[in-house]
């Protein structure tokens, strides 16, 4: 038996290096973790539940409950624009009583000199109207209007002494006066309040005078309009007639006089 020192041989080289078995499990074990790792957020994505969405599907809800909110408002109300001189669509809701002209809440007696009749004239704001017309000359007519006064839709109706100035003053400016008399003024317009067959109101005057005119027998138009608070509501009485033409200054005035409710 050897009983002497001994000396350990060199053990024959491992292929590959003499560290090739660590580095080989490590990649191993770092492969597997990564595996684990993508293999548990996959699972996630798949499992989780839907209403606990990303941010995209968070904006893509909140952008169609706005959406939807806005389709469901309703819509902003369109202006009104004002128009001057309004003429509302005729519409004959009265009956005329015998020997009487009725419109709205007024009736009068059409005067023997006024035999012309109509139904819709040049006077603004007024419906269900009644006119009575005299001739002066050729082409050229004195009349008698009653009716309903009727404002523009979505404006407020601006009271009866307004309404008696608007009237009146829309006959100057959008009246039929055709060729035969230009160069028009608007002279001595008055306004005061007025009671009428115990209907209270307003009544508006005024002259319109021709600076020309191809007429014979008169060189101006007297208007007067009376806005009364009727029981059918505000309705009027619109007088045109021929200045300095004896029989029909003394029409408009028996029209005038002749002017009730519907009750009398």
């Amino acid at each position: 038996m050897h009983t002497g020192p001994q000396h350990t041989g060199t053990p024959p080289p491992t292929p590959g290096g003499g560290r090739g078995g660590p580095l080989l499990v490590g990649v191993l074990s770092f492969a597997l973790v990564f595996l684990l790792i993508v293999g548990a957020t996959v699972a996630y994505l798949v499992l989780r539940p839907s209403g606990l969405g990303g941010a995209g599907e968070q904006t893509t809800t909140a952008h169609s409950s706005a959406a939807s909110a806005t389709g469901s408002a309703s819509p902003e109300p369109t202006e009104v624009v004002e128009q001057r001189c309004y003429s509302p669509e005729y519409e004959r809701t009265s009956t005329n009583p015998s020997g009487k002209l009725r419109g709205g809440g007024l009736q009068f007696i059409p005067p023997a000199e006024y035999s012309g009749r109509g139904s819709t004239g040049p006077a603004s704001f007024l419906n269900d109207t009644q006119i009575a017309r005299g001739e002066v000359e050729k082409n050229w007519y004195s009349s008698a209007t009653v009716g309903l006064v009727q404002w523009q839709p979505g404006i407020d109706y601006p009271g009866n002494e307004a309404a008696s100035q608007r009237i009146a003053k829309c006959l100057f400016t959008d009246g039929s006066w055709g060729g035969k008399a230009t160069e028009r003024t608007w002279d001595d317009e008055v306004t005061k309040p007025v009671t009428v067959a115990g209907m209270p109101g307003y009544e508006t005057t005024a002259v319109v005078n021709f600076g020309h005119d191809t007429l014979e027998r008169t060189d101006a138009t007297a208007i007067l309009v009376v806005v009364l608070e009727a029981d059918e509501g505000p309705s009027a009485l619109v007088l045109e007639h021929a200045v300095g033409v004896t029989e029909h200054e003394e029409a408009a005035e028996e029209a005038y006089e002749s002017l009730t409710g519907l009750g009398s």
